[in-house]
């Protein structure tokens, strides 16, 4: 039976996807994007093959899927069936095709020279699903003390997550703090102090946890995760007896941050920087953010299901008049487009999501 994870200390799992999951984009050069073809007597095919890989590289998926599409299905250049495999998997859109593609692609070439990058995908598909124990035997392949380039790193923290995920935080704590030398100095640094910090405040070692955050917070300090960091941060306050201490971080939060995700829970908690207003308070918002439309109830409960474990709040599965009928998955509630926006980009960064604001 599939274990889910038990409630967070109310500030939720990165995920990730993505930067997630992991961190900040590699760039190109690091990538190691496809030498341009010299032969004069390079086919049409070949070079639509490489203007895609390196459109993907810098991150213009629509411009490589556009060159991919050139191609003619199934019949890839010569003696690049393996390249041609894994880019029509990876550009393939979100969902099902996806899924099968990756699947393909690892399955027809089990040597494959991009088998890292593609385990790596399969793996952040199945975590965003909440199939935590998937995630984690496809990044079993990757290991502290050996990850040398841009894949390995970001399937180190993938790997932490996915065991914090399932459950098991003092797990995910040593994985991570044993991998630190693979991953401090480089891109997936910043990921990497906040999954740590994640794995040591669920596994009771909030000294841990707020040296990790403390080392985010000095060598990032205007990087992706600084709202998450100090929210994370004053928890771990509070969890040691420092209330007064937890307040101050979350007023921070409320002045550097004012439309985030974060400000907005510590507005919900009832910290204001300033007196309340004397009139009646509005109770609730008029917005959400939409992540997910099924046409079973069953996947949309269970999406449903994932976020609140996460800690997200007003989650609600909602039935369409459409017919068949369709199960809108929503989250959130906030006063104005701009902060349910903020979480709908932290989704989207932590865990792949697309999203839309909708009206509550």
């Amino acid at each position: 039976m599939k274990r889910r994870p038990p409630a967070i200390l109310a500030i939720g799992l990165l995920a990730l996807f993505a930067l997630l999951l992991c961190g900040a984009r590699s760039p190109a050069k690091s990538r190691g994007k496809t030498p341009a073809l010299k032969e004069d007597g390079a086919s049409a095919g070949e070079r639509r093959l490489e203007q895609a890989a390196d459109a993907l590289a810098d991150g213009k998926v629509e411009e490589a899927r556009s060159s991919m599409g050139g191609i003619p299905d199934g019949r890839p250049p010569q003696g690049k069936e393996d390249d041609y495999a894994y880019l029509r998997a990876i550009l393939a859109p979100e969902g099902n095709e996806h899924t099968t593609s990756l699947e393909d692609y690892m399955r027809t070439f089990p040597k494959g020279r991009h088998r890292r990058e593609a385990a790596l995908a399969l793996a952040r598909v199945h975590y965003a699903r909440g199939e935590y124990d998937e995630a984690e035997n496809l990044l079993n392949i990757f290991s502290p003390g050996v990850e040398k380039d841009f894949t390995g790193r970001q399937a180190l923290v993938q790997c932490g997550l996915a065991q914090l995920a399932r459950g098991d935080a003092p797990g995910a704590f040593q994985f991570l703090r044993s991998a630190e030398n693979d991953l401090v100095g480089f891109a997936q640094e910043e990921a990497y102090f906040f999954a740590l910090s994640e794995a040591a405040l669920r596994a009771s070692k909030p000294a841990d946890a707020g040296e990790a955050l403390r080392r985010l917070l000095e060598r990032h300090a205007k990087g992706d995760y600084g709202p998450q960091a100090l929210y994370a941060l004053a928890l771990t306050m509070e969890t040691v007896g420092r209330t007064g201490d937890a307040a101050g971080v979350f007023r921070q939060i409320m002045i550097r941050y004012p439309g985030s995700y974060e400000a907005a829970r510590v507005r919900d908690r009832g910290i204001r920087l300033s007196p309340a207003p004397t009139g009646p308070l509005s109770l609730g918002g008029g917005y959400a953010i939409q992540v997910g439309a099924f046409s079973r109830r069953d996947l949309a409960d269970a999406l449903a299901r994932d976020l609140k474990a996460l800690g997200v709040e007003d989650v609600s599965v909602k039935q369409g008049p459409e017919n068949p009928a369709v199960f809108r998955v929503r989250a959130g509630s906030f006063a104005t487009r701009e902060e349910a926006r903020a979480l709908g980009e932290r989704f989207r960064r932590e865990r792949g999501f697309s999203f839309t604001v909708v009206p509550r």
